[in-house]
C-alpha cells in the first residue's frame, strides 16, 4: 500500500510538472503568434484612415502649410493656443531680449552711459537702431520658425521633442541675441557718421568697407551689452521649453481627434483650405520682399484632401 501510495504521488508530480511546462509553452506560441502577426500585419494606407490616406499624399511642405493653417481653425480653445501662442511666445521674447541689447549699445554710443534706463535710451538715442534692430531680430525669428519648426510639428511623422527644443532654442539665440548685438553698433555706427556728415565736420569715424570691419565694430560695439546676456540668454530658454511642450501638447491633442474622428477632420480641413489667418498674411507679406521671399516656400494649391 505504502509504494502504490508512492508511486501514485511521484505520477501525480510528473503530471503537474508537465503540465506548468505546457502551459508556458502554449503562452511562449501565443505571444510568438501575436508578435509575429503583429510583424507581418500589412502597414500600408488602407489601414489608415483617410485623412492620413490623403495627407500621405502630399509632400511636407503642403502638410506643414494644411495643418499650420488647420491649427489656426481648430475648435478647441486649449489645444488652439497651444498650437498658436508658442511663435508669439518667441516673438515676444525676441522684442525683449533685442531691447534690452539694443539699449544697452545704443546708450554707450550715443550717450557714452551703458548703464543709462532703459526708458530713457529710447527717449534719447536716434529710434532707427533700436526700432531696425528690433523689427530684423522679430523678422528673422518668424522667418526660420516656419522654416525650421513648422514643418518638423505639423507633419505626420512623430517628431523629436528634444530635437524640436534645440532648434527653437538655437533661433532665439542667434535672432535674439546673436543678431542684434551685430546689427545695432553697424547700424548706430552709421548714424553716427551722418551726424558728421550733416554738420560739416570732418570724418572722424572709419567707413566699414569689409566683412572683417563688421565683425570687428560688432564685437567692440557690442561690448556694453554683454553684461544682459545672461538674463537675454535665461528668457530665451525658458521660453523655448515652455513653447514646444505646450506645441507638443497640442500637436498630440490635435492629431489624435483628426484620426478618431473622420467628419470632424474634413469639415475643418475643407473650412482650414477657404479660410485665410493672420499667419498666412504675414507669409504673404513677408513672400513680396525680395530678399528674402526665396526662403518662404509657396502656398500649395488649394485642392481638397478629402
Amino acid at each position: 500500500m505504502v509504494q502504490e501510495k508512492e508511486l501514485n504521488n511521484t505520477q501525480f508530480l510528473s503530471l503537474w510538472k508537465n503540465s506548468e511546462n505546457i502551459s508556458k509553452l502554449e503562452s511562449h506560441a501565443v505571444n510568438r503568434g501575436l508578435v509575429t502577426a503583429a510583424r507581418d500585419a500589412p502597414n500600408d494606407s488602407s489601414s489608415r484612415s483617410t485623412l492620413w490616406q490623403n495627407l500621405s499624399s502630399m509632400s511636407s511642405a503642403d502638410q506643414a502649410h494644411l495643418m499650420s493653417r488647420l491649427s489656426s481653425t481648430w475648435p478647441f480653445q486649449q489645444e488652439r493656443r497651444a498650437l498658436t501662442w508658442p511663435v508669439h511666445a518667441g516673438l515676444l521674447a525676441n522684442c525683449v531680449t533685442s531691447s534690452l541689447i539694443a539699449t544697452r549699445i545704443n546708450s554707450e554710443m550715443f550717450l557714452y552711459d551703458a548703464k543709462a534706463k532703459f526708458f530713457d535710451s529710447i527717449r534719447k538715442c536716434p529710434k532707427s537702431p533700436f526700432v531696425f534692430g528690433v523689427y530684423s531680430s522679430g523678422v528673422t525669428y518668424f522667418m526660420l520658425y516656419q522654416i525650421i519648426v513648422t514643418p518638423k510639428v505639423f507633419n505626420e511623422l512623430t517628431p523629436c521633442p528634444s530635437c524640436l527644443i534645440i532648434n527653437s532654442l538655437a533661433i532665439g539665440l542667434a535672432t535674439g541675441i546673436a543678431l542684434p548685438m551685430l546689427a545695432t553698433p553697424y547700424l548706430a555706427h552709421y548714424v553716427l557718421i551722418n551726424r558728421e556728415s550733416a554738420v560739416g565736420k570732418a570724418k572722424s569715424l572709419p567707413v566699414v568697407n569689409n566683412l572683417l570691419e563688421f565683425l570687428t565694430l560688432g564685437w567692440e560695439g557690442s561690448k556694453p551689452a554683454r553684461s544682459v546676456m545672461a538674463t537675454c540668454a535665461a528668457i530665451q530658454m525658458v521660453v523655448s521649453f515652455g513653447a514646444m511642450y505646450a506645441m507638443l501638447w497640442g500637436r498630440e491633442r490635435m492629431f489624435s481627434t483628426l484620426e478618431l474622428d473622420s467628419d470632424l477632420a474634413r469639415r475643418l480641413v475643407a473650412e482650414a483650405q477657404t479660410s485665410t489667418s493672420l499667419k498666412q498674411k504675414i507669409l504673404d507679406f513677408l513672400r513680396r520682399i525680395p530678399l528674402i521671399n526665396g526662403a518662404i516656400p509657396e502656398s500649395p494649391e488649394n485642392e481638397r484632401v478629402i
